[in-house]
């Protein structure tokens, strides 16, 4: 059996920030946005590699402060500068030998793991 892939990842935002999630996905994260499926909610996706990030509207998401989704990066730093100069919020995260990361929070407070991975 092949190892599992990513599909895709749920967050959320306040109905009426679509201009917001999509200058953060596209813009700052550099995701591009794809069609959703008919579905009855609201919402807005955006393509990540072979997966989804998949935003739906919750008027109180109730973020728990571990729960997040990464993205690999070819590189941090470039990832980071962009972020930061467009006022993104950072946490540190706990070193992993052989790879750099670190979170970053949407305009939302959804936090996301950025990864950068020696191949």
């Amino acid at each position: 059996m092949s190892e599992p892939v990513l599909h895709h990842a749920q967050v959320f935002y306040p109905r009426g920030r679509e201009a917001d999630a999509r200058a953060f996905y596209v813009d700052q994260l550099g995701l591009r946005e794809i069609d959703r499926l008919v579905t009855e909610s609201v919402g807005l996706w955006f393509g990540a590699g072979e997966g989804q990030v998949h935003l739906s509207t919750e008027d109180d998401p109730h973020l728990h402060p571990r729960r997040h989704f990464a993205l690999r990066v070819d590189s941090l730093d470039r990832a980071v500068a962009r972020l930061r100069a467009a006022g993104a919020r950072f946490e540190e995260a706990t070193p992993i030998p052989g790879w750099r990361r670190i979170y970053v929070f949407d305009p939302f407070g959804n936090k996301i793991e950025l990864d950068e991975i020696p191949s």
